[in-house]
């Protein structure tokens, strides 16, 4: 009998220690960049989604898109909103850091723009050179598009002066001279437009189909948590189609207006860019020459593996 009572003891410790595993896994710490691409994270928290595929799912505001992977590596963010530009950086330097799914891609009715301060006698690429121009973050997707778009166009951008500007601050920064120029996307696009000229549009020029920006992960997390990151793409599938359904429209700008913290006079004339889930090496194999082109890796390095099927 004492037999008996002991392995019902150890077999329910067991169990107890299961589900609470099991629930440390479902808990997902959500770093987000304030953008129309991350939408589909914003519904799935606003419409249960998240917790429909039994996940507890936390939203925190990035300070800055570089700090992604580094929150990542620390253990203070289970995902991370990203460019695969991040994840091609990190894993050149050693860093086992993994793209989970896309968020939207090109083409898409987001408008994107470099505006340049109005009256300030820019209105050219070539006009860029000795100029200050505001990105979001250095050496991601927004910084490293203008510098392709640069080259194109015959600049050396390496004489062109990048500046670190949030998204948030990029209309005030310009209109207060803090910087020459700066490029945007919406939502922000409407209220940089208002004290800028538009003088490109970088995104333009690239190819169908490119990775504006992607879910990242750590690949220990991603490999150790298999259900949880099947039901995490699960949840945003069911949010992409709520998404594309018009009846939901209000709430999904509301849900907009919400997480990137725009008026709703803006948030109402945003459009809504091309949402997709899935990725493929060739997607990521544009971003290798990329960075190889701009001498921003030092190894060859294999598109499959950054991605976790």
């Amino acid at each position: 009998m004492l037999k008996t009572l002991s392995a019902l003891i150890v077999a329910l410790s067991l169990l107890a220690s299961s589900t609470v595993t099991q629930a440390a896994s479902d808990k997902i710490a959500l770093l987000y960049a304030p953008t129309t691409g991350l939408l589909p994270s914003y519904i799935a928290k606003d419409q249960g989604f998240f917790a429909k595929h039994d996940l507890d799912v936390d939203l925190t505001l990035l300070g800055t898109q570089g700090s992604v992977i580094s929150a990542l590596v620390a253990g203070s963010a289970t995902i991370g909103s990203g460019t695969p530009l991040q994840v091609i950086q990190a894993a050149d330097s050693g860093i086992d850091v993994v793209l989970l799914n896309a968020t939207n891609v090109s083409p898409t009715p987001t408008r994107t723009g470099l505006f340049a301060r109005k009256g300030s006698g820019i209105a050219k690429p070539q006009d860029l050179i000795g100029k200050k121009v505001g990105v979001p973050s250095l050496y991601t997707f927004i910084h490293v598009v203008a510098r392709r778009w640069l080259k194109e166009n015959g600049v050396d951008y390496n004489k062109v002066n990048f500046a670190e500007i949030s998204f948030q601050q990029m209309a005030d920064a310009l209109k207060g001279g803090i910087v020459d120029a700066v490029d945007c996307i919406d939502p922000y696009y409407d209220r940089v437009a208002a004290v800028g000229d538009l003088i490109g549009e970088p995104d333009k020029t690239l190819p169908p189909g490119t990775l504006t920006s992607v879910y990242v992960s750590t690949r220990e997390w991603a490999t150790k948590n298999p259900g949880a990151l099947k039901r995490f793409r699960a949840a945003l599938s069911d949010a992409i189609a709520f998404i594309g359904d018009k009846a939901n429209d209000n709430a999904v700008r509301d849900s907009l207006g919400r997480y990137t913290k725009q008026p709703a006079a803006i948030v109402a004339r945003t459009p809504i860019p091309r949402l997709e889930l899935p990725i493929s090496p060739a997607q990521i194999q544009f971003f290798l020459d990329l960075a190889r082109d701009q001498n921003l890796t030092k190894n060859s390095l294999d598109a499959r593996k950054l991605i976790i099927p």
